[in-house]
């Protein structure tokens, strides 16, 4: 089983920054298809979101989103603590058309090794954090997204510690190539524990779907729709956590593998 480990960096525990007046914009109305996804998702809890952020315009909102770990450069990122072939860099984070596309392609760019040094990457992806604007402590999640099933392809929805330690982790979707596995997480304290996994199957992860997460000081619960795929009671988190998603390339990209884009609608976190 394949570990996500972080970047190393050390950063201290920051604020919230309360952005909910600056969120972006609802974009264009959903299809159809986003529509009955919608109708078959788990019911979040009732009144406004926490934050709630859409993907109008053609530019990422700066203030919420980074395209790279914290700390770690601009101009682009990985993670070391994998063995992953893709390097992280902004272009490939597009807004268009009301959704945010994260793009991994077989294009050899040029960035570091985990010592500093030049290293060509044979793959470049995209990736968005939510470190810079929201972190949270206990709350329901909900992504809307259309999620790459590619050769070679590591895509994942998931939240990290705010203050860099690791772990916990809490992975809501984790997939692997075309038709290969896709599950949730939980890493838990301390390091080397023992993983809770829940298996989905993956036509569950087939177009647009709405994932959930309800973390609670004694729980968490998964899903995908309307279906629990997921639950831990022990060892929960109970430090800030930011939201991530990410396609790495989990495999030597050759050819046809490194091609596909993960779509998200929307992302909305709600106090519980």
């Amino acid at each position: 089983m394949m570990r996500r480990w972080k970047l190393a960096f050390a950063v201290p525990i920051t604020a919230v920054v309360a952005l909910w007046g600056t969120a972006i914009a609802t974009g264009s109305p959903a299809t159809s298809a986003e529509a009955s996804t919608a109708a078959k998702a788990v019911a979040p809890p009732k009144g406004k979101p926490e934050f709630s952020a859409t993907f109008s315009g053609t530019r990422l909102n700066t203030k919420i989103w980074d395209t790279c770990y914290p700390e770690a450069s601009q101009s682009g990122c990985t993670n070391f603590g994998n063995k992953e072939y893709q390097w992280y860099v902004p272009s490939q984070v597009k807004v268009s058309g009301g959704v945010l596309r994260l793009i991994a392609r077989r294009v050899k760019t040029i960035g570091k090794s985990a010592t500093g040094k030049r290293k060509v990457y044979e793959c470049r992806s995209g990736m968005v954090t939510s470190y810079p604007g929201f972190h949270f402590k206990y709350g329901f999640v909900q992504i809307v997204a259309d999620v790459p099933h590619s050769a070679g392809l590591w895509p994942a929805l998931w939240m990290a510690p705010a203050d860099g330690q690791y772990p916990p982790e809490a992975d809501l979707l984790e997939s692997w190539g075309a038709d290969q596995e896709t599950a949730s997480f939980y890493h838990p304290v301390p390091a080397g524990a023992k993983q809770d996994r829940g298996l989905i199957p993956v036509k569950l992860t087939r177009g647009w779907q709405t994932y959930s997460l309800r973390w609670t000081h004694s729980k968490l619960t998964y899903y995908v729709g309307n279906k629990v795929v997921l639950t831990v009671k022990s060892k929960t988190p109970h430090l800030a956590m930011y939201l991530i998603a990410n396609v790495a390339e989990y495999a030597s990209p050759k050819a046809g593998r490194c091609n596909g884009q993960m779509l998200i609608r929307s992302v909305k976190v709600w106090k519980v």
